[in-house]
């Protein structure tokens, strides 16, 4: 009777959740990022294609991903993969043609699929026609890059850089030009020359590429790299960081007060977002604005606009990534969970990241189960959920010889400590199936332009899909249903507390519920199995009501649906439980309410 009565109370919450019609659509939603080259080759060169792409955007549609988010396709040389723009209006032909995009879109479309892309607002490929023609001093381009003269000239007549300045993949920032006898700045490799964002001209340039991005169809972007746009123009020399980690040719070692977080920055970020809203209201169709920011939580916060500027739709939450690790404890992960939502800007929106094209995969970090354990939190906290694909197969690193290396900053440490900077670990191919090179590539005679990872006979799309539900696809497919389902999930309030020293947990819940289902989430941080009573974290628990197991790690013995009582929860190692629960005033108001919202359904569907 209790598990009817459930599933009667269930069925409601469902049909009340359905009827929430939210027109910014990014915020009930999965953003799931593809980096392009790795996954999927359509045309056997070893690297990841639009066509790849298009084949499989059935995967995160039946996953029930709201988004996807693509890294960059745009025209380029490829010194850094992609970041390195040399035309920000066309495809580089390494992942296809305008064409191709455009099919991407529109294949998009009729899944109900929104589609977001990379935005590199901080320096172009030097290949750009724009830095070909500055280098010339040709107008108006001539100012479109930071140039400096020599500070002077050492014994052998050699130019010496106007300051000490640091490249983010080592070396000095600055490179000398030949032909214009000048250094011009450059925050990441040498390939890509900064923008200089004090010229008004730039800015506008910009601005066209969004619009012209959003009038091709795109429904968003996620900008990178973003504290790096505005220099002190005084240009002076940045202190030590003092760092025993790091060498004099490393970025770590200086302090970058004079290159990173310029309070200017904010402004053209807010200027981006005017640009977004405006084309946004001429198209008729609701964009997002990512921002990607390494930087402080109070830094961070500024993305969100100032005042009557609106900045961001959000910017990435990396508290996940830069300081929840194997260390951490289960008060730790409370504060830094807490002190992110703490500091949100009235009205502001959450999200939370748990691995990028930039990170070491979750799995790796933290482990299979405890790298699931972060899996689910990031899909059931507050806001908007991203997932780097792979994440949904909890796949790992891959290890990379240093013959293998390809990725700029591994290159420049060199053979010693390539491992200690290299990106490549994450960014190998995708593990479709358990056919040569896990089905990401047809090719006999190109191989991937990364190795692929050794497990991938059993870490796969179609392995998991056929082993059933103890597999993180099953996982994660359920973890998007809940994000679907449940209206707390969507935008009910966030509690968190820990039981003892190795439990955390929190709930999802309405304020204003009289009836619903709440979501309880409880983790281990212990590296035994423990049993514990967690009856004083469950939010608004009724006396008697049970919880009912949605999903869990991989350790977890329960099954779905399987009744559980509060006081006696049995947590796997280092692993997590998810589980709904009744949300009610009271009996009366239970009973009530059933059969007036159900009576209401029945008459709907008589209709």
């Amino acid at each position: 009777m209790r598990v009817a009565g459930a599933f009667a109370i269930a069925l409601v919450a469902q049909l009340a959740a359905a009827q929430i019609i939210d027109e910014d659509w990014w915020k009930n939603t999965t953003i799931y990022q593809i980096y392009p080259r790795s996954f999927k080759d359509t045309n056997a060169d070893g690297i990841g294609d639009l066509r790849g792409i298009l084949q499989q955007i059935y995967h995160p549609d039946v996953l029930g991903i709201g988004a996807v988010w693509l890294s960059p396709i745009f025209k380029s040389p490829m010194k850094d993969f992609g970041y390195d723009i040399s035309d920000f209006r066309d495809i580089d032909p390494i992942f296809g043609t305008m064409a191709d995009f455009d099919a991407l879109v529109e294949d998009c479309r009729k899944r109900g699929l929104k589609l977001v892309l990379d935005f590199v607002p901080n320096h172009s490929s030097d290949e750009h026609e724009w830095f070909i023609k500055s280098v010339a001093r040709e107008e108006p381009y001539t100012n479109y890059y930071t140039w400096l003269d020599p500070k002077g000239f050492n014994e052998s007549g050699s130019p010496i850089p106007p300051n000490n300045w640091l490249s983010v993949f080592g070396g000095s920032a600055w490179e000398f030009n030949e032909q214009r006898q000048q250094f011009y700045l450059h925050q990441f490799t040498v390939g890509q020359p900064d923008l200089n964002y004090r010229n008004p001209a730039v800015i506008e340039e910009m601005n066209d590429i969004l619009r012209f991005w959003m009038d091709k169809g795109a429904d968003g972007f996620r900008l990178d790299a973003t504290p790096h746009l505005m220099e002190d123009q005084s240009f002076p020399d940045e202190p030590l960081s003092n760092d025993p980690e790091f060498t004099s040719d490393q970025w770590g070692y200086l302090s970058h007060i004079y290159t990173t977080d310029l309070p200017e920055l904010y402004d053209v970020i807010y200027g981006f977002r005017d640009v977004v809203d405006q084309k946004q209201a001429e198209l008729g169709r609701q964009m997002v604005m990512m921002v990607e920011a390494y930087t402080s939580l109070e830094n961070t916060m500024k993305y969100y606009g100032s005042g009557d500027r609106k900045g961001a739709h959000f910017p990435f939450n990396f508290e996940l990534i830069t300081k929840f690790n194997n260390e951490t404890t289960a008060a730790e992960l409370k504060q830094i969970i807490d002190n992110w939502q703490n500091n949100l800007p009235d009205g502001a929106w959450s999200n939370w990241v748990i691995g990028n094209h930039d990170t070491s995969r979750v799995a790796s970090r933290l482990g299979r189960e405890f790298g699931l354990a972060a899996v689910i939190m990031g899909q059931l906290l507050p806001g908007t959920a991203i997932t780097y694909n792979g994440e949904e197969i909890n796949m790992e690193d891959t290890w990379i010889s240093w013959r293998d290396t390809v990725d700029p900053p591994a290159c420049q440490a060199g053979p010693e400590n390539y491992q200690r900077f290299s990106r490549d670990p994450e960014r190998t191919p995708f593990h479709w199936d358990n056919s040569t090179y896990a089905g990401f590539t047809t090719s006999d005679s190109n191989k991937p332009w990364l190795p692929v990872n050794e497990n991938y006979k059993e870490i796969n799309v179609r392995h998991q899909l056929y082993e059933g539900p103890k597999q993180p696809y099953w996982i994660y497919e359920k973890l998007i249903d809940l994000r679907t389902e449940i209206a707390a999930v969507q935008r009910g309030n966030l509690t968190t507390s820990t039981v003892g020293d190795n439990i955390f947990a929190f709930t999802r819940v309405l304020a204003d519920d009289v009836l619903g289902w709440g979501l309880f989430v409880v983790v281990n941080f212990d590296y035994a199995e423990v049993t514990a009573d967690v009856t004083s974290s469950v939010t608004l628990l009724q006396e008697g009501t049970k919880l009912f197991y949605e999903t869990g790690t991989l350790e977890s013995n329960y099954i779905y649906y399987q009744q559980i009582d509060p006081s006696s929860v049995t947590i796997p190692a280092r692993g997590a439980l998810v589980f709904r629960y009744i949300v009610t005033s009271s009996a009366t108001s239970v009973a009530a309410s059933c059969l007036s919202l159900l009576s209401a359904f029945l008459a709907l569907i008589n209709l």
